[in-house]
């Protein structure tokens, strides 16, 4: 039978959403409870899928940009296909209302999001319409998973060429992470 979470299951994610490098010391001091018992906790959860640990980038701080991409389509594998290799995806949700995905973009500048929103979202043919909304300001920190690329290719995850692409000829992309003639920083 699974454990429900309890009480001190809440307050111990609650302490580790606060401050992720709280010791288990300091939580079984605040919660009266052994380190042990704290240590199980956390196991458990954890096992369960309930605490995550995430190692990400502030996309306030950073100053990253995202996008939010509100997709109607008849053909969402098509479509999450089509998106999987892109290093500027970040994650897409089922949703329910006009459109039935929305999707999320992030990017070290405006410019390189709506390029890929310009090349990769208006031009797919498992869309049948969109809308995008670029996220100006977050009122909070939000981290979000970075993976920079080490190792760089000519060709894109989507086998596009960026060196032949007008987006990235005229600046107003800085070309994709995972290629050869990225010209950005971070990812």
């Amino acid at each position: 039978m699974t454990r429900e979470i309890d009480a001190t299951d809440k307050k111990i994610m609650l302490m580790l959403s606060e401050n992720s490098q709280i010791s288990q010391a300091e939580i079984s001091e605040r919660l009266k409870i052994s380190q042990p018992a704290v240590s199980a906790r956390i196991r458990k959860l954890e096992e369960r899928g309930i605490l995550a640990r995430l190692v990400g980038t502030d996309v306030k701080k950073a100053q990253l940009f995202l996008a939010k991409v509100d997709i109607t389509t008849n053909h969402v594998e098509n479509f999450l296909k089509s998106v999987e290799g892109c290093p500027l995806y970040m994650n897409c949700f089922l949703t329910s209302g006009r459109h039935n995905l929305t999707c999320f973009l992030m990017g070290e500048d405006m410019k390189s999001v709506m390029s890929c929103v310009d090349s990769r979202f208006r031009q797919n043919p498992s869309i049948n319409s969109m809308e995008c909304d670029l996220v100006m300001n977050p009122t909070k920190s939000l981290i979000v998973p970075v993976r920079p690329r080490m190792e760089k290719k000519k060709e894109t995850p989507c086998g596009k060429d960026c060196s032949a692409c007008t987006f990235y000829t005229s600046d107003r992309c800085l070309g994709c992470p995972a290629s050869t003639h990225y010209k950005g920083k971070l990812l």
